[in-house]
């Protein structure tokens, strides 16, 4: 795990006197997270996602009527043919996917920065000034979070790489991944 100095938006000066308008910002010093609390927090958030958006698509189809695959036909392949064949089940269920995972990150990392599987292995996500992204910079974190991980993975695994542990999403939307102490 690296040590990452960032600079914090905290002014050293107080808020009545004079100098408050030559404030200076004073570094924080913080440590990186590495690939494998990122990687068990994914997995945790991606499970919930995925459970999540399973329960909604069976009560769906419960109340439609509509068929439901039996337990051994369940998996990756079940999905991806439904989508092939334009299935508004299958097509529904990754619709419902891709925006809970949106709404998640967005809010989790963007507004609180951390998600549940986050909290989880006590990781957080930063801007440059120590706070959490905000809004707009966690919404290019999400799609930047596609770009790094269509590519077989490949920008997520930047992170094993890195010196400060930051994947392509990371470093395009400019936050940290820090351990949350």
């Amino acid at each position: 795990m690296g040590l990452v100095s960032i600079a914090a938006a905290m002014p050293t000066s107080t808020r009545g006197t004079p100098s408050a308008r030559g404030q200076t910002d004073h570094v924080l010093r913080v440590r990186a997270s590495g690939f494998g609390r990122r990687f068990v927090a994914a997995a945790i958030d991606g499970l919930l996602l995925a459970s999540i958006s399973t329960v909604v698509t069976f009560v769906t189809a419960v109340v439609l009527g509509a068929p439901l695959p039996r337990l051994r036909e369940i998996g990756p392949d079940l999905l991806v043919a439904g989508i092939l064949d334009r299935n508004p089940m299958a097509v529904g269920t990754l619709g419902l996917l891709a925006g809970l995972v949106i709404l998640y990150h967005l809010f989790g990392v963007g507004m609180a920065g951390q998600t549940l599987g986050m909290r989880v292995v006590r990781i957080r996500v930063i801007a440059s000034r120590g706070r959490p992204p905000g809004a707009v910079r966690g919404l290019v974190r999400v799609l930047a979070l596609l770009v790094s991980v269509l590519p077989g993975g490949l920008g997520w695994l930047w992170a094993i790489f890195d010196r400060e542990h930051r994947a392509l999403h990371d470093h395009i939307a400019g936050t940290y991944v820090i351990l949350d102490v």
